[in-house]
């Protein structure tokens, strides 16, 4: 077999060791290296700073965008322009999984992972039977949650789906699992919830095939100006206008 579908049978038993779970979420890095730590623990006194980052954003956003219905819509915003947050991006499709490995990384001259997630197995370890829709459960409010510690400290990572979503959430078909105060690495926390599977580098020429294929480009998963930008210079400059 190809170094491609080795990896696809990876994926498969991985799966299987997760004992098939009902919803399968994916994550890519282009580095094996990088763990699943979000942007905004990595800073130093970073729950202080959440707050400041949150206000910021609020109030500049004001004059570029309409009023947020409720918080969470804020915090995916956040996210989306690469402020800092506790949020981390996964996808229920492999592909567009893969499709964020290979467009950070064109030159494929380097290993990089894929992670498999059960996310209501994550959940159960915070005694949750399901995945937290938000903002549907009017409960689970972000500030109180995650700023006050009300009704109850978060430790653990939680999986969370936004159920009012933008174009290109929808596009990706966009998921999230969120920090809690727990100082361990997502790894440790989580440990039988995951699998890890290298994607070598041999497989990332058939892994382009793929995406090819599947038409899982810049602008189909960004449906935006950034996304439609990243495309053309991408066709243009590394593919040489191939379509």
């Amino acid at each position: 077999m190809s170094a491609w579908n080795d990896f696809l049978a990876n994926v498969r038993e991985a799966e299987l060791e997760l004992g098939s779970p009902l919803e399968t979420w994916y994550r890519g890095h282009s580095d094996p290296s990088w763990h699943l730590i979000p942007s905004l623990p990595r800073e130093q006194n970073w729950e202080e700073k959440e707050k400041a980052l949150f206000f910021e954003f609020t109030q500049t956003a004001s004059r570029l965008f309409d009023k947020r219905a409720n918080d969470w819509e804020t915090l995916f915003d956040m996210q989306h322009y690469w402020i800092p947050t506790r949020l981390l991006d996964w996808t229920t499709v492999l592909g567009v999984a893969i499709a964020f490995i290979l467009h950070s990384d064109y030159s494929d001259e380097n290993d990089s992972a894929l992670f498999v997630l059960d996310p209501i197995a994550l959940n159960r370890l915070s005694r949750r039977e399901n995945v937290i829709s938000v903002p549907e459960e009017k409960e689970f409010e972000y500030k109180k949650l995650y700023w006050e510690n009300r009704p109850v400290q978060i430790e653990k990572p939680l999986a969370i789906r936004p159920t009012q979503i933008s174009e290109r959430l929808r596009a990706q078909n966009g998921t999230f699992t969120i920090f809690g105060t727990q100082d361990a690495t997502f790894e440790a926390a989580a440990t039988s919830c995951f699998r890890k599977i290298i994607l070598p580098k041999e497989a990332k020429a058939e892994a382009r095939e793929f995406l090819k294929w599947s038409n899982l480009n810049e602008y189909t998963i960004y449906p935006d100006i950034v996304g439609m930008a990243r495309h053309i210079k991408h066709k243009i400059l590394t593919q040489g206008g191939q379509q």
